[in-house]
């Protein structure tokens, strides 16, 4: 079965003759249980996508099918419970509350879906940050505050990782720690990892690439031998 089966998607911004078409007739199966990079240039359609696939937005016409379910056809509260239930956010912003500690931060997100502090406790130690979990964002890098973001969204266990430049702000050697964490993730748990980027480097550790251009797909290759982060440079 595949994670994503999208027919015909389109998206359009603005109205009569400022209308900006950002996706254009999307045709497109995502397998299950892989990491996949969506590559292209800024303004090539990439957050647009991965906002559809996350319902965080609507289509303007065409079909996303999750596992079989058109989540298209969701009203508001249930793309709401989909996004709690179902799908991890990673973005460029750490988006931390700055009240509030590592494992606080993290609790925030397993509350929601009603699991315990045990699980936000588990995922900060994956992600490398068990001597980090009082410490408040003020008091961490940027490196260490990525990934308390990413333990926040691996921590209510969900199907699929969507990760929107999570590296666009970090320097490189920090960068490949943190791209080192989610292929970690990506192999420990079997979670699903789309992550956008622009970087042709970072294409190169992805079971698929996806690459698009002004709205519209140009390729989709499979690469059977991902090189390991440590392996790449950008």
């Amino acid at each position: 079965m595949n994670l994503y089966s999208i027919k015909g998607l389109i998206k359009e911004y603005g109205v009569e003759d400022s209308k900006v078409r950002a996706l254009k007739e999307i045709n497109l199966s995502i397998p299950s249980g892989k990491f996949i990079v969506v590559l292209g240039a800024s303004g090539s359609g990439k957050s647009t996508l991965l906002n559809m696939l996350g319902c965080m937005d609507r289509p303007t016409s065409g079909t996303i099918l999750f596992e079989n379910q058109d989540i298209t056809s969701y009203h508001k509260r249930q793309m709401t419970k989909f996004r709690k239930s179902t799908i991890g956010f990673v973005f460029q912003s750490y988006n931390l509350l700055p009240d509030l500690n590592a494992v606080e931060n993290v609790e925030f997100s397993t509350e929601m879906v009603g699991l315990s502090r045990q699980e936000a406790v588990r995922a900060l130690e994956l992600v490398g940050l068990s001597d980090r979990m009082t410490h408040f964002p003020a008091e961490l890098s940027g490196g260490e505050q990525q990934r308390v973001s990413i333990a926040r969204a691996i921590a209510k266990r969900p199907k699929v990782l969507l990760c929107d430049e999570p590296t666009g702000a970090l320097d490189f050697q920090t960068g490949i720690m943190v791209l080192e964490v989610l292929k970690q993730i990506h192999k420990e748990q079997g979670t699903s990892i789309l992550f956008i980027t622009h970087s042709q480097e970072i294409a190169k550790i992805a079971d698929m690439v996806i690459r698009l251009r002004s709205g519209e797909i140009i390729s989709v290759t499979e690469n059977s031998n991902p090189l390991a982060p440590s392996e790449v440079e950008w």
